[in-house]
């Protein structure tokens, strides 16, 4: 079926992009830990710059459970935490859970639409929305919604996409379709071990990871979700609707999905990559992050030493570029032997690939290699498709990487010239463009490229967003440490060097062997008033990586209380 999916630049421009969020997470069993019990890290990746955060801390003390841990603003529970038997963390585990669906208008039955041989009527929703016409404003515009709908979902082609005449595209999505009323959260709370809390977290229909231990000493890894089962394809791309049989197979039994119990290696975690083995029954999804937060977790969690909750809370600020240490060692060598490179070459080769904000060397490895990506595929895709690809980390990096290595792929030469460039002929091309660049954002002695000056986090107040000094209601501007590719993620638009978007919106260590407190921070504070003291209060310890404690037991709370707020009826 021929399809035009072109989309109208205007329509298009303030949607929102392939989505990157994430988080790190871990849990390690008690019989690698200091304490003799399990210790759980978490820490979920957001755009939360936008003060004071995305998360509040949470104690809920119950006579049925006590809970203490981060939660959203108007969603019941807790995304993170520990109760008195218990503890959770959580990251996305990018399962696809939608799928397109390319639908055929009836042409003799306006209305219609088509199944092979059959026809049946769209149903129909129409709504008024009310759109205000500028923001802070009290005036509002209506403006009339049509809904039509299948037997897949609704259609959404109607809304600004261009298709083939006749043709529509329809959605379905699984998450409405399971969803019940209770989402698994009281059980998650009133849990007892982590087999109760696996079978509390299946009970969500989101597909989320979570890590978890529990106070007699076991691990565990449980994905929430329904991830359907797929009669045709992999989700991956819109599926023709030929006749009037179900895609769809139900969904993927809640222990069928990924997750472990007490793995051997004593530890379990993941970084958003691909946690379902090669030979996975299920199409589960083709969207993952790259693995170098988890190669470095590997790195990190494998050694032998027993290892404490201030070592988890280190290691999640860790700023070792897994990633560049398997590139840059190829690019100094490209970059070595021109010339007009060498300086920059010498650079990486001298490099410990630690992403530190008073280096030079992470500057160059992110100018150069994002250039060498753009001069990769530009010539194949053209300027706006490549740019488009590029935009999206997820979709190139672990295979840009995989063909740096083996150096054996077509894509390195530029189809525009008459020669036939090779890896390193790009890797110089991209380090020339680089350099240019750089100029322009820092001056020309590489010696002021440090990754701390043009690599920043700025936290802004949504009265007043941005850099500058209008930002005078945020906390400022800071130099940032870390990168995409590390455990202290700090990832930057590929369009937009070089400031920070995803960041740790919270960190959280939950030490099963300490009864009286977490270790947690927030990215800012716990209160959303301007000019309350609790604002940004926390920023400066995020920032700086010192440790905060949020109070577990009666007696920690009752010695740390510095106020009291009693709310009677």
């Amino acid at each position: 079926v021929a399809l035009n999916l072109e989309v109208d630049a205007a329509w298009l421009a303030p949607g929102p992009g392939p989505r990157e969020i994430g988080s790190n997470q871990w849990v390690m069993s008690g019989a690698r830990s200091i304490n003799g019990a399990p210790v759980l890290a978490n820490d979920p990746h957001l755009d939360a710059r936008n003060l004071p955060g995305i998360w509040h801390p949470v104690g809920l003390i119950t006579p049925e459970f006590r809970a203490v841990g981060a939660a959203g603003p108007g969603i019941p529970g807790l995304g993170v935490g520990r109760t008195s038997h218990i503890a959770f963390g959580v990251t996305n585990a990018y399962a696809d859970v939608i799928d397109l669906f390319i639908e055929t208008e009836d042409p003799q039955r306006p209305g219609n639409y088509l199944e092979g041989e059959q026809s049946f009527p769209f149903e129909v929703i129409e709504e008024t929305l009310r759109v205000r016409a500028r923001p802070g404003s009290s005036e509002f515009h209506t403006v009339p919604l049509k809904i039509r709908l299948t037997h897949r979902g609704p259609v959404i082609s109607d809304h600004g996409m261009s298709v083939a005449d006749g043709k529509l595209i329809s959605m379905r999505w699984s998450a409405p379709e399971a969803m019940a009323a209770d989402t698994g959260q009281y059980a998650l709370f009133t849990a007892r071990s982590v087999e109760e809390a696996r079978r509390a977290i299946w009970m969500n229909t989101a597909p989320y990871n979570y890590v978890i231990a529990d106070t007699e000493g076991n691990i565990g890894h449980a994905t929430a979700g329904r991830v359907p089962i797929r009669r045709q394809g992999d989700g991956s791309t819109p599926l023709p609707v030929r006749d009037s049989a179900d895609a769809w197979a139900g969904f993927i039994s809640p222990d069928q999905m990924p997750g472990q119990v007490n793995p051997a290696r004593g530890w379990v975690g993941n970084a958003n990559h691909r946690t379902v083995p090669a030979d996975y029954p299920y199409a589960y999804s083709t969207y993952f992050a790259a693995s170098w937060r988890y190669r470095r977790m590997i790195e990190l969690l494998d050694q032998p030493e027993r290892l404490g909750a201030d070592d988890h809370w280190q290691f999640m600020r860790d700023t070792r570029n897994t990633m560049a240490a398997q590139i840059a060692p190829v690019m100094a060598q490209a970059l070595l032997a021109a010339d007009d490179t060498r300086d920059l070459g010498q650079l990486l080769a001298d490099w410990n690939h630690v992403d530190d904000t008073g280096l030079v060397a992470p500057t160059v490895f992110q100018a150069v290699y994002r250039e060498f990506a753009r001069q990769t595929f530009v010539d194949e895709l053209g300027a706006e498709l490549s740019e488009e690809m590029l935009g999206s980390w997820y979709y190139w990096h672990e295979r840009l990487a995989q063909m740096v290595r083996t150096d054996s792929s077509a894509w390195f030469d530029d189809t525009r010239t008459p020669a036939v460039e090779s890896r390193d002929d790009i890797f110089r091309r991209a380090a020339r463009l680089a350099r240019s660049e750089l100029a322009e954002a820092a001056g020309a002695d590489p010696g002021q490229w440090q990754w701390g000056r043009l690599h920043t986090v700025t936290f802004f107040s949504p009265l007043v967003p941005g850099k500058g000094p209008a930002n005078v209601l945020g906390a400022g501007t800071h130099p940032k440490e870390g990168s995409g590719e590390t455990l202290n993620r700090a990832t930057y638009k590929f369009g937009k060097p070089w400031d920070t978007t995803t960041i740790a919106s919270l960190r959280f260590v939950a030490d099963l062997g300490d009864p009286d407190k977490v270790t947690a921070v927030l990215v800012g504070g716990a209160s959303g008033r301007q000019f309350d003291a609790h604002l940004k209060d926390q920023t400066p310890a995020w920032l700086s990586g010192e440790p905060r404690y949020w109070w577990f037991s009666d007696g920690a709370i009752e010695s740390h209380a510095r106020s009291t707020l009693v709310l009677q009826p």
